[in-house]
């Protein structure tokens, strides 16, 4: 969807409902608005995936299984999923409304977090991954796009169940995006592994420490020779931590 057409689709209706308001964010795999439910009355947050994957059917039987996972998730720092549908553009997940916006919004704008708030947010953080870890859901995608906040403050994870459907999608992500959530992979992550819930907390940790000091895990060139360093080098902590 190109960037013209992202704002083209502001007043359309998904599933007979939800009728797109704004863009909110972009993405490699998919594009958020905030929608009105126009059967509910209020507002939520609406993820419109990349029409290709709606040609995947093994993706969309994951998507379905995931998004209803997800949705049985009932705690105050995940971000509730509502509903999903598919769509003419692609399938779409609904989600809770957070006017708070996204930690990776926070420190693009140069801010960060102080020490006292790092740790409230990743005693929230933890709390949540601990509840969707008893249950047996793996986030497998934590990074500071998606810890989001409300008006209050309160921190939420957001798009659980996602990162494992698209894991299995045939298209994937360009590699600019893969790069982004690359940096943030647990070692047996990195080298293919099975993962577990202590993949989520080695991402947790260094989303807390990028939020505190402004730098963010190191990279390589590519995705892959992220992985590769990833995986079979040592990371050093930035002075001072």
């Amino acid at each position: 969807m190109a960037g013209g057409r992202i704002a083209d689709q502001v007043g359309r209706v998904l599933g007979g409902r939800y009728r797109l308001v704004a863009p909110i964010g972009t993405g490699g795999s998919a594009h958020v608005y905030v929608a009105d439910d126009t059967t509910l009355r209020r507002r939520v947050a609406v993820k419109v995936l990349q029409p290709a994957l709606a040609l995947d059917q093994a993706f969309l039987k994951r998507f379905r299984a995931e998004s209803q996972a997800a949705a049985a998730l009932n705690h105050p720092n995940i971000m509730r999923v509502f509903d999903w549908g598919e769509d003419a553009e692609g399938p779409f997940l609904v989600m809770e409304f957070l006017e708070g916006g996204s930690l990776r919004d926070m420190l693009d704008s140069g801010r960060r977090l102080t020490v006292s708030q790092a740790v409230l947010v990743g005693l929230e953080a933890a709390r949540a991954l601990d509840y969707a870890h008893r249950r047996g859901l793996v986030h497998r995608d934590i990074k500071p796009a998606n810890i989001c906040f409300d008006d209050e403050g309160r921190s939420a994870i957001a798009d659980f169940g996602l990162a494992r459907a698209l894991a299995e999608a045939a298209w994937t992500e360009p590699d600019g995006v893969l790069l982004g959530t690359a940096r943030y992979a647990a070692p047996e992550a990195a080298q293919g592994r099975n993962v577990d819930g202590k993949a989520d907390v080695y991402a947790l940790g260094w989303v807390l420490l990028e939020a505190v000091t402004g730098d963010a895990p190191p990279v390589a060139d590519t995705t892959v020779a992220t992985l590769m360093a990833r995986a079979n080098q040592p990371i050093v902590a930035p002075f001072g931590v």
